[in-house]
């Protein structure tokens, strides 16, 4: 019954486990260069005391979205890491099958 089978094709498996980690190598480049730039504005929001509470707010925005970002990389990786496991445990259960079966 084919229900009771299962197959993956490694190689596939291991390029999108490569598409995901080098997703998250990109983004995490990204995510410096936008976290060391985006909080200086100098000026941009003025002197007075409520451009200085718009600029805490933009400030605390900025910082937050570093966070979000920060967590999208970690589950970027974290996939690529799953799946690279998935395609070992695979070969491996898939090795002593063949073995099992050709005794």
């Amino acid at each position: 019954m084919v229900a009771d089978h299962f197959h993956i094709e490694p190689g596939k498996v291991e390029a999108l486990s490569a598409d995901f980690h080098s997703a998250a190598v990109t983004l995490g480049g990204q995510i410096t260069a936008f976290g060391s730039k985006a909080e200086n504005v100098n000026d941009a929001f003025g002197v007075l005391a409520e451009s200085t509470d718009a600029l805490q707010k933009y400030v605390t925005m900025t910082q937050a979205t570093v966070v979000s970002l920060q967590q999208l990389q970690a589950q970027l990786e974290g996939y690529s890491q799953a799946l690279a496991t998935t395609v070992t445990n695979y070969q491996t259960a898939d090795q002593h099958n063949s073995r099992r079966l050709a005794v």
